[in-house]
Formats: C-alpha cells, structure tokens, sequence
C-alpha cells in the first residue's frame, strides 16, 4: 500500500510541477509584455521552456529557402574602405537613390537614421540633395522610401505622450478596433532619432524601430505597433510590408491574447506590447545581399544589378565589422539586427502567423496528459526494454510531430515541460521500482547470506525461486590461472609485499573476467578458476573465454611495465611475472554444491579437470595459454590459434589436440601470422614422420618464437626446440607405421 501511495504521490508532483511551470511559462510572457519584473518560477520556467523552443527553431529551418523580393544593400567593410569613414555624406545617399531608380527597385527602407542637419559648404546642401532623390523615387507609382525612427517601449504618462509627437506622424496612424477599451501598452516617440524636417518633407513612408529582448536576452519578439496616447502607428517592417502591397494593415486590440494584426486576411497574434513572434526565415544565407560600394560603382546598364534589384525590397543597414547592433535571436546569438526586420517582413509577406496562445496551450494539455499516460500504461507490464522503448518512442515521436507540424504550422507547444513530464514519470517509476527491488533482494541477502554466494542471491532473486542443491549440466567453457613459480614469490616478499601485490593483480585479472561476463568460482592462492555459460546462458561462451584470457595476458604485459617503472619497490622476480592459462569447452556441471547449511554455486566434471590439466601443462611447452581443440572450434576465427599437439594428459587416456592462442586476428602482428601458419606446416610434417622436414620447418619458427618473447631467449624453452628435439629423438628412435602422432604426457 505505501509503495503504491509514493509512487502515485510521486507521479502527481511532477504533473503538478510540470503544469505549474507551463502556466508560469505563459504568465512570465504576459508579465514581461507588461514590463512588470517577474520572479524566479516565471523566469525558470521561461528559460527552459524558450530555449528548447529555439533549439526546435533551429532545427526546421530550411537552409535552401530563399526570398528573391528582399535584398539587403550592405554598409559593409569594402563599402567603408572605398567611400570613406561613417558617416557618409547625403550626397552619397542621393546617388544611392539615383541608383535604385535606375535599377528599378520598388521599396528602399533605411535602417539608417537621419537626425541632425548636414553642415556643408556645397552650393546645394546634401539634405536637399537626398530628400530630392527621394521625392524622384517616390514619383514612380508604387515606389516608397521608408525612412525608421525611435520609440521608447517604456510606458509613460499620458500627459507626456504627445509633447514631442511631430505632427508629421499623424499621417501613419493605423486602421485599429479597440474591444472594450482596452488598449496596448503605451510608448514614447524619442526626439533624438527623428528625422530632420528637410527629409521629412520629401514625404517617406515612416516606421518605428524598437527592439526588446525576452526575459533570457533572446529576441523572438519584434515590435509590429506602438500606441501613442491610444493611437497606433506602424513599425519600421509593417510599413515597409504595406508599400510593397499597396495593402493596409489593421489592428484589432482585445483583452488577453485575443489583439491581432491583420495583414493579407492572416491574423498575427501580438502581445501586449504590440510585439509578435517572429517566425524565422534565416539569415545571411536566405536573403540576397549586395554591397554598396558595388552598387554605386556599378555602370547604371549593369543588368546583374537590374536582375538582383528590380522590383524588390532594398533594405539598407550596417553590416561592418563593430558598426553594426548583434542581437541573439533563437537562430544565431550574433544576428545582425537588420535580419530581425527582413524575416519580419517575409513573415507578413508569406503569412507564417503564430497561433493564439489559447490555441497553443490547449495542444500542449493534450499532448501532456496523452503522453504521461501512455508511459505509464506501459510501465504496468513491468518489462524494462518495453519501457525504455516506450520511452524513446513516445519522446521522439513527440518531438518529430512537433517539428514536422506543430511548429511550422504557429503552434507554440509547452515542448519541454511535455517531455520533462514523461522522463520524469518514467525515471520516478523506475527508481522506485529499482527502490522496492533492492529492499527484496537485500532481504534475501540478510536472510541467505549466511550460507549461499552473493552471486546465487541474484540468480534466485531474478527466478523467484529459493535456493536448491544439485545443478545442471551445459555445454560451458572452463577457464584456469596459475602464476608461474608463485612459490618463490612468497620467499622474496614481506607478507604485505605479497597481498599488496596479489590484490593488484586479482583485481584486474577478475574485472576482466566480470567484464566478459565469466563468472568467478574461486581463488586458489594465486590461482583464478572461472567459467563462462552459467549461470546464466551464454551462446559465445567459448569466445568469453578466449578473449579473456586474451585480455589477461595483455594486462599482464601492462602491470609487468607498471611494477618495473616503481622501480626497487619489487624485485626483478615481479617485474618478470608470467601467469599460465588454461581453457577447455565440454560438458559441465554447475549449481549449488555443499551442505544443507552452506552452499557454493561452483562447477565440476572431466572437462572442468582437462582445463586445469592443460593450464599445468603449458610449462612443458614454455607457452602461457593453452586450450583444447573444442574451445577452438566453438569461439571461431576471431582468434589467431596454432595448434601446438595432440596429447595424453596425466590421468586421462582419451587424446586431445590443444592449441596456443597467439593474439586477435585483426591485431596480430605478421611475424606471428607467420609463426602460426610455419608451424602448422611443421605439425603436419611431424605428423607424417617426415622429421626432416619438420626439423627444418621448426629450426625456421625458432627465431619467431624469440621474437614473440625475447625476455625469454636462452631462458626458457619453446615448442619449435621441443618438437625438434622430438624429431632429432624420432629419427633415432621411429615409432611404430601406424603412430597417430599422440604425444603421451609423462608429468603435469
């Protein structure tokens, strides 16, 4: 009862936190609309909730859209090295527009400001200069100039609203409808970003420029209107989006998040502020930029300039280094701001609306429930693959869904909080699954410890069943260690000497064996004795153990450097340790073997024995791993192998053809590839009593035996000189015609 009570209270929190943080989400939006400072819960769940977002932004954009009708005319670097240091003179401006007209452009917007009078000693000034140029371009029917000024998104009294408002202004008020008198957020026209008279009378079209970022510093929102004193008036894009249409925008102004702009019949949702989100088209790479230098030294017949200008929107801006505002959008945190205005206008130009926010939070209460629920209807089958599946599907598919229509059709999904959700109750539910699992199994610990091996707790554990006697016969592979002369360690090592070292040692070694899944039956002194295929089944147990024993050599070679390089701490006897290794695959009995009181999960059996015969054989051959031609056969070609005889061991009558595991077949160097293939010819001529030959084939592998070990040359013997001596003693003394080449140990 108590498990089930904190696994549903449990479940209920993260609902409970999730909504909260969604709803917190939309309030801190509403709050920051309103310029009232937010507190922590909004402003947490805002950033997780609007990062995300970005993230998903950048992820469906199209970097092989484009938008042909906007051009960008950049005051770029080259512009500024070839006209001169900024500001230019209006005289430029003038030829700038002289050039859009010839070029056939249809809407020219500056986001460059024009507020102080031009000091200048021509005959004609350069502002008349460029209000004229301005007043040639408009004569063309449908041709506008936009020309930005300044708002200040600070609400003011009212008393103040209209002490600065040129009466130029009042002929850009916006078609607005005001639903019971509510009004948006009011703002302020700044005068120091006014253009100058002189460029005023040449009667541009006037927007207002104004940027404010998100809570997190993030733009996403852009400015599309601004009330004065409840009067609206256009922004800097939406004017720009008007003359490039010939189409009136309107304003319907509701309470909550019912206020709209309505442009092309599409309705824009826009917040308090008058800001709406801005659907991202890209940056440098969507739109078509031009250099101003490039277009004031083209000839005025230059027909790339006439393809690239004609009939389009020349936005003009700042793109030099250090001249230019940087705004971190969701797409790129260096944007140049210019980008902001140019997707705002392909945003009103293509009618890539948002939805309302009521829209968006329905989809996202949906899309929490739907998912919580599903994650944990699987969980009721308590299959931890199934879970995990169900897990990565459901967020996945989430997500995709998300991206391949939520996002691109203006729905703002509470994306985050949706998957926050389902990992949430996923990662509760499985802890306190693992929780609960844990307590049951450290009972049978505490109840069974006493008398059965930790490791049968766990296979008991996860069978349900209590512990028997007895056990049952597989095919597995057995596996034996021994250090070689271990006894004369002991004579020339302190007792701490000796654990100290011994720890080290077994350590690796039982890690390694742990790792490929081979289970530990005990230690013998030095000795390690191991299996691999029970007690849980394992198809590649013959491979398990070859890699293991692998694995064990070559960390063998690694502690060998390692104690070497402590120099004095060990004797030489140390920095010289080699360990023998036996493996044989057969049929072997495992299970639970002892009394009634106290049982060890251990294994038995001739294959068991062979094993450990061949492990103790090995030093007659000078090898340090050696296993029975049945491991061999199971664990496949992934090992380089030589096959080393065909023996009798000790206490057994029954031949078996034991191999030397040289090394892995796709790291083994040549020289043993050589020495493996050398010496099966050597066998094979043995085998055939033509002892001659093999003499000369064995007297060959000599020098790659020594390659393989050269610490060893002089020291110790190797099968190419035992097989030679075999041979030279064969020739003296032949065996019988029908010899089967079975050697007969005489010792282990």
């Amino acid at each position: 009862m108590f498990s089930k009570v904190l696994k549903f209270g449990g479940i209920f929190l993260i609902l409970v936190f999730c909504i909260f943080s969604t709803v917190m989400h939309q309030i801190s939006r509403e709050l920051s609309a309103q310029q009232i400072e937010v507190d922590k819960p909004p402003i947490y769940a805002s950033y997780l909730e609007d990062r995300f977002y970005d993230l998903r932004m950048r992820s469906i954009l199209d970097k092989e859209a484009k938008q042909p009708k906007i051009v960008l005319a950049a005051i770029d670097d080259e512009s500024l090295q070839a006209i001169g240091r900024w500001p230019w003179t209006r005289v430029r401006w003038a030829e700038f527009m002289r050039k859009m007209n010839i070029y056939g452009a249809k809407v020219v917007a500056f986001d460059v400001f024009f507020p102080e009078d031009e000091v200048a000693c021509n005959v004609e000034s350069p502002d008349i200069a460029l209000a004229r140029s301005i007043e040639e371009f408009q004569s063309k029917e449908g041709h506008h100039v936009i020309i930005p000024y300044s708002m200040d998104v600070n609400e003011i009294p009212k008393e103040n609203s209209f002490e600065e408002l040129p009466d130029s202004l009042y002929n850009f008020i916006m078609d607005s409808q005001a639903a019971g008198g509510y009004n948006l957020n009011k703002h302020h026209v700044s005068k120091e970003v006014w253009p100058i008279d002189t460029i005023i009378n040449s009667n541009p079209l006037l927007g207002h420029i104004q940027a404010t970022a998100d809570i997190d510093g993030v733009f996403r929102h852009y400015f599309v209107v601004s009330n004065v004193d409840d009067i609206y008036f256009p922004s800097f894009s939406v004017s720009i989006y008007e003359a490039f249409t010939g189409e009136k925008t309107k304003l319907v102004v509701q309470e909550g998040d019912g206020s709209r702009l309505i442009a092309n019949n599409i309705e824009f949702p826009v917040n308090s502020k008058g800001a709406l989100k801005i659907s991202w088209l890209g940056d440098e790479s969507q739109f078509q930029r031009v250099s101003i230098k490039d277009i004031l030294n083209a000839p005025d017949d230059d027909q790339r300039m006439l393809f690239t200008l004609k009939d389009n929107i020349i936005f003009v801006a700042s793109t030099a280094y250090g001249a230019h505002d940087l705004r971190h959008t969701p797409i790129n945190p260096q944007t140049p701001g210019i980008y902001t205005h140019m997707n705002v206008v392909n945003q009103l130009l293509t009618g890539k609306a948002y939805k309302p926010q009521s829209e968006s939070m329905n989809v996202t209460w949906i899309m929490l429930t739907v998912c919580t629920l599903l994650i944990l209807l699987v969980q009721l089958f308590k299959n931890a693959l199934l879970d995990v599946a169900a897990l990565i599907i459901i967020c996945a598919s989430v997500y995709y869904i998300d991206l391949k229509y939520f996002l691109p059709n203006g729905y703002e999904v509470g994306m985050f909080f949706i998957l926050l959700s389902v990992v949430a109750c996923y990662s509760w539910t499985t802890f306190l699954n693992f929780y609960l699992a844990n307590k049951d199994k450290a009972f049978l610990k505490s109840a069974f410890s006493t008398y059965i091996s930790p490791e049968l707790i766990d296979d008991m554990y996860a069978s349900g069943e209590p512990p028997k006697l007895g056990g049952d016969c597989g095919i597995r592979t057995a596996l034996f260690t021994d250090i070689q002369g271990f006894s004369t360690f002991s004579e020339q090592l302190s007792a701490t000497q000796l654990v100290e070292l011994l720890n080290e040692y077994l350590t690796v070694m039982t890690d390694i064996l742990l790792e490929e899944k081979g289970t530990l039956d005990k230690y013998e002194g030095d000795a390690i004795i191991a299996f691999f295929g029970a007690p849980m089944p394992l198809e590649d147990h013959a491979y398990r153990g070859c890699m293991v024993a692998h694995r064990m050599q070559v960390a063998l070679g690694e502690l060998r450097k390692k104690w070497t390089s402590e120099g004095e701490k060990w004797p030489k006897i140390v920095h010289e340790m080699r360990m023998r290794i036996g493996l044989n695959s057969g049929e072997i009995v495992t299970g639970n073997m002892g009394s009634a009181q106290r049982m060890n999960y251990t294994m038995m059996g001739d294959s068991v024995n062979l094993a450990a015969r061949l492990e103790e054989s090995a030093k007659q051959y000078s090898i340090f791993t050696q296993i029975a031609g049945e491991t061999v056969k199971l664990a496949g070609d992934e090992f380089l192998y030589r096959e080393l005889d065909t023996i009798k061991v000790v206490g057994k009558s029954v031949p078996v053809t034991t191999f030397d595991l040289l090394y892995t077949q796709k790291d083994a160097p040549e020289y043993l590839k050589d020495l493996a293939y050398k010496f099966k010819q050597g066998i094979t001529a043995y085998k055939s009593q033509k002892f001659d030959e093999a003499i000369t084939i064995f007297t060959e592998t000599l020098e790659l035996e020594w390659q393989r070990f050269p610490e060893l040359k002089g020291k110790k013997t190797n099968p190419s000189e035992i097989y030679i001596k075999r041979c030279q003693e064969f020739k003296e003394l032949p065996p019988p015609p029908e010899w089967d080449g079975v050697y007969t140990l005489t010792s282990k």
